[in-house]
């Protein structure tokens, strides 16, 4: 309670009279139980301003020295006059023995009911006690050591607390979340995937080697936990609302990846929480550190809640992947169940808004610090592939393409494995290049055609060239659902979103997979490309870059040709699927000269479309020459 606690005149002027003639016996109010108090001040005032005085009156007894503190709360509740104020400092001082354990007991309780909002026995609120008194013996610390065990000790307090009245988290968005959790544990996926933004600072590198200590040991995770709430700038960055995130029931305090608790007791979800949760945290705190300093320098206001505080929180938190939700903090365990990264998306619109580095309002060291990440990571991805670029040209099985109109922009590709190493950002620069060109480039073929292709017709009245850009965000954004709202969406089509029809039970199982290991399991069962090449894009997916398998060929045991049925008639499909590999492989490499050759860049696309039927063709002839199979028009096809 504030210490400038005011009752009106007319209620201070009945409790002078009633201490006057002893009516106010503040001996006996001592000894007596909270309620009583209580129901004895609700005589002379309402009852919210009698468990003010109440809540006062016992703070006070909780003081070392009680007599003073009894003084005091007289003094603040009365107003005394000189002459009342002798009399009653008398009485005061008069009581050899205020409080015993008895009636500390009695409003102890009382006490910490109030401060927490929760109702909590005894032996609870002498819990509370003794965890209030470590933390104020462990104060005076002279080192980190001391300072860690300190802040360990303000865990065990905040922790015991919201055991006393846990959060309830939503069952609706903890099931919702679910499969999100699922296919995210079993990784270190925050440095490529939320950290991307963060790869030029040298505070980057730190957070992730000690990343690696949180994954496999819960003391690390907590004592880091201890060293950033008991940080000097600790209140500074909250105050400016910069992202610390925590493991708990508290969906809305957690990162996407885990806005479910149900997998917590999984076998190695507990880990991959830790490690992504203690890299983000570290990395956010220690940049935050990094720019106070340099805004203290540069002369800024750094008070609490100030403009540039904020300013150097948003900044991190969007490069991070940590930006505020434009539909509020509260609702962010819902959106997580409709979208897949709603803060991430979030993100990398920040990032990609040219008004955040050269808006005059926003803080210098913010928009300085936003400029120096957006140029080294680029820098960083742009080196990557430019060495990619390079070694492509010795090996026609590794493959870069800098056209932003290319589903394959910003990704490192070898065969038929492509990983995304741009963050997830890359893909909003392709839908941006798509809609304002009106053009597509095909990540398979690399023909550049008219967006939807050459027949795309108006969509609900809308004109001919507005309906594919349209189409083309809502296959975008139909990319970016939640595992949950992409099935029913699926379910809805009748096919996933690049036009794989699966079975419920397939498309829910695909929901559950763990990411990485589903990853792993494709990389390495790919025979397109060497163990080097493999070794690599499994690094990269084990550490967030975006994995994705598919070859440039055909499926034949999904084309219903008469062709087709026959070569399966007399062969079996065992073999039909050894014809379609060999099919695959030869189009995939011949395609892939193509690609490099600057003669056939130089040809227009109908052209280029012409030397692509020819080489299928041919590829198709080549293999049924090997088994010595000619299609015969005259035989009827099997039903």
């Amino acid at each position: 309670m504030a210490t400038n606690f005011c009752l009106p005149e007319e209620i201070t002027n009945k409790l002078k009279k009633a201490i006057k003639s002893g009516e106010i016996d503040i001996e006996k109010l001592s000894s007596a139980s909270s309620e009583y108090r209580v129901n004895f001040f609700k005589q002379f005032m309402n009852e919210r301003n009698a468990k003010e005085v109440v809540a006062l009156f016992e703070s006070k007894l909780l003081l070392k020295n009680q007599k003073r503190g009894l003084v005091t709360w007289a003094k603040q509740i009365l107003g005394m006059k000189p002459a009342v104020e002798r009399d009653v400092i008398s009485r005061i001082m008069r009581m050899d023995k205020i409080l015993n354990p008895e009636n500390e007991k009695s409003f102890l309780r009382e006490l910490a009911s109030k401060k927490l909002g929760v109702d909590i026995t005894i032996e609870e609120a002498r819990k509370i006690t003794e965890l209030s008194n470590k933390i104020k013996s462990l104060e005076n610390f002279t080192d980190k050591a001391g300072r860690i065990k300190y802040g360990l000790a303000k865990l065990d307090l905040m922790e015991y607390i919201e055991s006393l009245n846990p959060a309830k988290p939503s069952v609706v968005a903890n099931v919702l979340n679910l499969p999100r959790t699922a296919m995210t544990v079993l990784d270190l996926s925050a440095p490529l995937n939320q950290g991307w933004g963060m790869m030029s600072r040298k505070e980057f590198y730190t957070s992730y080697t000690k990343m690696l200590k949180y994954a496999v040991s819960p003391k690390a995770f907590r004592e880091m936990q201890a060293d950033i709430i008991t940080r000097p700038t600790y209140k500074l960055a909250k105050s400016g609302g910069l992202r610390i995130s925590r493991l708990g029931k508290n969906l809305t305090a957690r990162e996407e990846p885990f806005m479910s608790n149900l997998l917590d007791k999984m076998p190695g979800v507990r880990g991959s929480e830790r490690a992504y949760v203690g890299f983000l945290d570290v990395l956010r705190m220690d940049v935050f550190d990094d720019l106070i300093r340099k805004a203290a320098l540069a002369g800024e206001d750094i008070s609490a809640g100030s403009k540039a505080v904020k300013d150097i929180c948003d900044t991190i938190n969007a490069f991070s992947g940590g930006a505020k939700s434009i539909f509020g903090e509260g609702s962010t365990p819902i959106l997580n169940g409709a979208f897949f990264s709603p803060r991430k998306m979030s993100s990398s619109l920040y990032i990609l808004n040219p008004i955040h580095y050269i808006d005059p309002k926003i803080s210098p060291t913010a928009r300085k610090a936003a400029t120096r990440n957006i140029i080294g990571s680029l820098g960083i991805t742009a080196t990557v592939l430019g060495l990619a670029d390079l070694a492509s040209k010795k090996n026609d099985l590794l493959e870069v393409d800098f056209n932003p109109l290319s589903s394959n922009f910003g990704k490192l590709i070898t065969g038929n494995l492509r990983t995304d190493i741009s963050g997830g950002n890359a893909g909003y620069i392709t839908l941006l290049s798509r809609i304002l060109t009106g053009k597509s480039k095909s990540s398979t073929t690399g023909l550049v055609t008219k967006l939807g292709g050459e027949n795309m017709m108006s969509v609900a009245g809308m004109p001919a060239t507005l309906a594919p850009r349209v189409l083309a965000a809502a296959t975008f954004t139909r990319n970016k659902l939640s595992p949950v709202a992409s099935l029913l969406v699926d379910a809805f089509v009748g096919a996933n979103s690049i036009g794989q029809k699966k079975t419920i039970p397939q498309s829910v199982i695909d929901r559950f997979k763990p990411m990485f290991p589903n990853n792993l399991y494709e990389i390495v069962k790919d025979d397109s490309t060497g163990t080097v090449a493999k070794s690599l894009h499994a690094i990269l997916a084990l550490h967030g870059g975006n994995v994705n398998v598919y070859s440039i060929g055909e499926n034949w045991e999904d084309k219903d040709t008469k062709e087709l049925q026959q070569f399966a008639d007399k062969f079996g499909e065992a073999k039909l699927k050894e014809a379609n590999k060999k099919y695959n492989d030869i189009i995939a490499r011949e395609i892939g000269k193509l690609k490099k050759d600057h003669k056939y860049q130089a040809k227009t696309s109908e052209e280029k479309l012409k030397i692509i039927r020819d080489v299928k063709d041919k590829a198709k002839k080549d293999v049924f020459k090997q088994y010595n199979f000619q299609y015969k028009k005259s035989l009827p096809s099997k039903k």
